[in-house]
């Protein structure tokens, strides 16, 4: 029974460090996009102050000119928007080593984050192949996540070893700014649209729903307890915390601007952090979009931009950075 058990041992330390070894060892190409949150995070520990932190996912990434913020305000912009699938409150959680007494956060998150309990995919794992001391910081939400991932990701790394592929121009490290904007694609033709059509392609039962996702009309309660939490602790910090709203494909629009003032009203009503804008004004059409419903192009950018410093100006500590 003991020679068993110690095979059994044996074997799963084994199947351990494969994996393990599979996923962390094995080096992630430089330029690609996941990587751009080292440089995130190195603006987290070099910006000076005063600065805004805009947090959120990959609208932010591909949609925001944080120059033309910094121009308006004098604000150092960071933008650590990247992917959706770290979830919202992993965008929490990132923050919380850099925040120093003065910083301002603004979350502005795809609404489809607040449809959930805000924990992540396997994106969490990948990230800590890039900064193994992130796990520290994660809420106990996200171990569970963290963990029943792990397969996933060891099958989509070893997939890469064995069958290299390369990213999208468009979604690459080296297309980010300075402020942590992807740039990447800026003017460049657009790839087909990944809307409901796109979808219909591979799943035709979602050609009878004529949507391709979904808005909610109220917060999901135990998202709410998070995002109460991490604002009380940037009070702690002298930290102030808003959120705004993102982008929105005009689809049906009277069933959007029902549900998005449902929203905004729970929203209201529960989150403890100040709320800026409306968000029927960030409906566009699909022209302002680039690659999918998530992602703005250029000239979607930029009106969501000014959109954005206009409503920013109506705020007295976001119009003007104090002076040093």
């Amino acid at each position: 029974m003991k020679k068993l058990i110690a095979k059994a041992l044996i074997f799963s330390a084994l199947i351990g460090c494969t994996i393990f070894g599979v996923i962390y060892l094995p080096p992630i190409d430089p330029d690609r996009y996941i990587m751009a949150l080292l440089d995130k995070h190195r603006l987290l520990e070099t910006t000076p102050q005063p600065r805004i932190i805009v947090a959120g996912d990959s609208n932010l990434a591909f949609g925001l000119d944080s120059g033309m913020i910094k121009k308006a305000t004098g604000y150092n912009i960071i933008n650590m928007g990247l992917h959706g699938g770290l979830g919202l409150i992993y965008s929490m959680d990132e923050l919380k080593p850099y925040l120093k007494k003065g910083d301002i956060v603004i979350f502005i998150p795809d609404y489809t984050h607040y449809m959930g309990t805000g924990i992540g995919d396997n994106t969490l794992v990948e990230v800590t192949i890039l900064m193994p001391w992130i796990f520290c910081y994660y809420s106990r939400e996200n171990i569970m996540p963290f963990i029943s991932n792990i397969p996933l990701t060891f099958q989509r790394r070893l997939r890469g070893l064995l069958m290299p592929s390369k990213e999208m121009p468009t979604h690459l490290r080296s297309g980010f700014n300075e402020y942590g904007d992807n740039e990447g694609h800026i003017g460049v033709k657009p790839p087909e649209f990944k809307g409901k059509d796109f979808i219909a392609k591979y799943l035709p039962q979602a050609a009878n729903l004529g949507i391709t996702r979904f808005l909610p009309e109220r917060v999901n309660d135990e998202l709410v307890k998070h995002l109460n939490g991490f604002s009380d602790y940037c009070l702690d910090k002298g930290v102030s915390v808003y959120i705004s709203f993102s982008p929105l494909m005009e689809g049906d629009r009277q069933k959007q601007v029902r549900m998005l003032t449902s929203f905004e009203k729970d929203l209201r009503a529960r989150i403890r952090m100040k709320i800026i804008g409306d968000p029927i004004g960030y409906i566009y059409p699909q022209d302002y979009f680039f690659d999918n419903e998530f992602h703005l192009n250029g000239k979607g950018r930029e009106i969501r931009t000014r959109r954005l410093v206009e409503t920013m100006k109506s705020v007295p500590e976001l119009a003007n950075a104090p002076k040093n």
